[in-house]
């Protein structure tokens, strides 16, 4: 009796040993990241039999569990992955956002600066001061378009250095699992009633690091080793082994890094469309912020270049010159896909109108029998006239694109038409007396004209500006009766009879057109004359440019375009801002939950303490009392 008395003690006083131990290690491992509370396991030994009963042997220790729940572990680690994401997309499109919409450093006070000086110029076509204001208002200008560009590219860069150490950690975190992996296989294997809690508590904190760099899904295997898939469900750990994650340059964009898989067998691209995670951040960032702003800049870039050249051009200097371009506007971007054949030509690609442009992407593609363009991205082809030829060029969203001679079924193109466009353009006038102020040919009406006739400033297209007698002096006659009039060139004394019948007629001539309204009398004339170096025709056109809506489709203008940007981003940022505040209390719910589960509550510990040292106290009792019992029996005897 005494001895079985004995073996009950004793078994009580290791298993509440071992109690003390885990809770020892619990209240150790209170403020350890990660670390799950454990719990011993304690059951009734079997019991001896007495004959007509049972009698208990003691208690054994079963196990000591880890108490954690897999399903909130993966909601916190869900929850990292999306905080981080849009903390990440937050912090980048902030940069973006209050850089463009800073009321100094924008752009909108430099293109106010210089129409206001192109208004100087309008108000004193001659003086030489107005128009050393305009050219170095032009050169603030461009400048502001180079310095957004280069702030917005600093944020490109950042991005693309920041991938580049968040794959570095992806791939040492990867390495730290499948090693875990290993010993926890090993370890089940030597004891495959237990398992290795601190390894598994160990794993899991890796993956809930891994998870605020990229989005994280696993798969237990029997073997309790986990695979760890990322993005929409490839796989960077397999058991032991894992994939090395990398970047790699865009496929015809050198400038851009993209994740890959690296293989023996070469690249693989990873799927973007649930990266998650500080990565995931990063390429929204970049997709929907940073490129699209970029190439809204070079929009804007090219719309106002060309527009003011265009102008420039139907007008004349203070030496009696057709104005020349004011801006050097640089031409789109075209970068030959990696996979291209050798030896394949490259495409010609222009902006042709303005009008029709588009601050997108494109990738132009080959068949083998006919050409396609889309939006990157997209896969709905766009619409193109023409036959890609240099003299029937493919005209498609504002551009014009002449194809290769050279080229093989396959072969992809990628077009940028105004990627660079801000960083690119500069000053392409000089001097002063270059601005072309005046316009061509002025009319006016005879002093002594009768009727009730007027006439309107002569017009220029780019399509007429380079006749040869459009600044030849015209005089218009109105004949007897007054139902023709006759235009005299004077410089050449051709004359040619044209009927007037009806008021606002048009009158087209040597390249320039004005509109006859009103009734004129015989007699009546009009001169179409050079116009003298006071002028200012022309400037009023250039003024104009910044109300004229000429850009999407007419619909806008440069003003227009920056604010739709500036909307655009603070949209995107604002969005992030708030997801990101949302995304924050979500974590902190599932990490609350996750430590209601796992966590080590010292008072709930302490307690346990007293509980098993108490038990501990009356084992230890048992086994005396057993010995004095023995003791008695032995004196007995």
């Amino acid at each position: 009796m005494a001895t079985n008395i004995l073996g009950v003690g004793t078994s009580a006083l290791l298993a509440f040993q071992q109690a003390l131990q885990t809770t020892s290690q619990n209240i150790s491992n209170v403020n350890t990241p990660g670390y799950s509370r454990q719990r011993v396991d304690l059951s009734a030994s079997l019991p001896q039999t007495g004959g007509n009963y049972y009698l208990g042997s003691g208690v054994q220790v079963t196990g000591v569990q880890r108490i954690f729940s897999g399903v909130v572990n993966a909601q916190v680690n869900n929850a990292t992955s999306a905080n981080a994401r849009y903390q990440t997309y937050s912090q980048y499109s902030s940069q973006v956002d209050n850089l463009l919409a800073n009321a100094t450093a924008g752009l909108q006070p430099a293109v106010q600066n210089f129409f206001n000086a192109v208004q100087g110029v309008a108000n004193a076509p001659s003086s030489i001061p107005a128009r050393q204001t305009l050219l170095s208002q032009g050169g603030q200008l461009t400048a502001r378009f180079n310095s957004l560009y280069s702030q917005i590219n600093q944020t490109s860069s950042q991005i693309n250095g920041q991938l580049t150490t968040e794959v570095n950690t992806v791939n040492q975190l990867a390495t730290q699992i499948a090693q875990l992996n290993k010993q926890i296989v090993a370890t089940t294997n030597s004891n495959p009633v237990g398992q290795p809690n601190d390894l598994l508590d160990q794993r899991d904190a890796l993956l809930t690091q891994l998870s605020k760099s990229v989005n994280v899904s696993t798969v237990t295997q029997s073997d309790g080793s986990v695979n760890v898939m990322i993005g929409t469900g490839q796989a960077l750990v397999v058991g032991t082994a894992t994939t090395a994650l990398g970047t790699a340059p865009t496929s015809g964009d050198p400038n851009q890094l993209n994740l890959v898989f690296k293989t023996s067998n070469g690249s693989i691209p990873v799927a973007s469309g649930n990266v998650g995670g500080n990565i995931g951040g990063l390429l929204e960032a970049r997709n929907q912020v940073v490129v699209p702003a970029e190439n809204a800049l070079g929009q804007l870039a090219i719309g106002v270049g060309q527009a003011f050249n265009a102008q420039q051009k139907l007008g004349v200097d203070l030496t009696g010159t057709l104005g020349q371009n004011f801006f050097n506007v640089p031409g789109p971007s075209v970068y030959a896909g990696s996979s291209n054949a050798a030896g394949s030509g490259s495409p010609s690609v222009t902006v042709s109108n303005v009008a029709q442009l588009t601050a997108n992407d494109y990738q132009l593609s080959y068949s083998g029998s006919a050409w396609t363009l889309q939006v990157a991205g997209s896969n709905q082809p766009i619409t193109m006239s023409g036959t890609g030829t240099a003299a029937n060029p493919f005209v498609a969203d504002g551009l014009s694109i002449v194809v290769p001679t050279t080229v093989s079924a396959g072969d992809t193109y990628s077009i940028q038409p105004t990627r660079y466009a801000a960083r690119d353009i500069t000053m392409a006038a000089t001097d002063p007396r270059q601005i072309a102020a005046a316009a061509p040919v002025v009319s006016a009406a005879s002093q002594t004209n009768t009727g009730t006739a007027t006439i309107t400033a002569p017009q220029v297209t780019a399509s007429t500006v380079g006749n040869a007698n459009l600044r030849n002096p015209v005089t218009i006659t109105f004949n007897n009766p007054p139902t023709s009039y006759t235009l005299t060139d004077a410089t050449t004394g051709t004359s040619v009879t044209q009927p007037y019948t009806t008021a606002g007629t048009t009158v087209s001539y040597n390249g320039w057109q004005a509109t006859i309204g009103g009734t004129a009398k015989a007699g009546d004339t009009f001169t179409v004359s050079p116009s003298g170096p006071g002028d200012n025709g022309n400037a009023l056109a250039l003024a104009q440019i910044q109300q004229n809506k000429f850009m999407s489709g007419g619909t806008a203008s440069v003003g227009d375009i920056y604010n739709q940007l500036v909307a655009n981003v603070g949209n995107e940022t604002q969005g992030a801002k708030s997801s990101a505040t949302n995304q924050q209390t979500l974590l902190n719910q599932a990490t609350s939950l996750q430590q209601s589960i796992s966590g080590v509550n010292l008072d709930q510990q302490a307690a346990n303490l007293v509980q098993y040292q108490q038990a501990y106290q009356a084992s230890a009792k048992v086994i005396t009392t057993a010995n004095t019992l023995f003791q008695t029996l032995l004196n007995a005897v």
